[in-house]
Parts: C-alpha cells; structure tokens; sequence
C-alpha cells in the first residue's frame, strides 16, 4: 500500500514536471518568434536608417553646392560694380542685398 501511495505521488510529481516543461516550451517558442520579429524590425530600421543618412549626405553636398555658387555670384557682382544685383547704401545708413533673380 504505501508503495502505491508513493507511486501516485511520484507520478503525479512528473506529471507536473512535464506540464512546467510544456509549458517553458511554449513560452520559449513565444519568445523565439518574438526575438525573430526585432530582429527583423532592426534591419530594417537600420536600412532605413542608412537610406536616410545617404539621402542627408546628398542634401547636404547639394546645399553646399548652392552656397558655393552664390559665393560666386556675390562675388562677381562686387567685381563688376553692378548696383543692379549688389548691395545698395540707403540713406539710413543701412545696406540692402540686392535680389538674386
């Protein structure tokens, strides 16, 4: 008899094992998924991230660009003396850029 009693109890005891088991199991597989989903939202924010840096780099070569040629232009003005596109004196005491078109 008692070895039946501690029988059902060892059995019940595994049972019980084997259900936290099962359990963890599908948890980990949760987690699995979970870790496979921010993995790929990862790259793909780094992708993003790469695109944008690139399309920043461009912006910025292009704005650099356009700096450069109104150096230029502003620069070609002063040499000519044109009033027309340059800096003008106003009575107050003042200077006015001229207009670029």
């Amino acid at each position: 008899m008692k070895q039946d009693s501690e029988l059902g109890r060892l059995e019940n005891f595994v049972a019980k094992l084997l259900d936290r088991f099962n359990a963890l199991q599908a948890d980990k597989a949760k987690v699995d998924e979970l870790l496979l989903e921010r993995e790929e939202t990862i790259a793909t924010l780094e992708d993003e991230l790469a695109s944008l840096k690139d399309e920043r780099g461009e912006i910025s070569s292009r704005v650099s660009g356009l700096l450069g040629r109104i150096e230029e232009w502003e620069a070609g003005v002063k040499e000519s003396g044109d009033s027309d596109g340059g800096e003008r004196v106003i009575p107050e005491g003042g200077v006015v850029q001229g207009s670029l078109f």
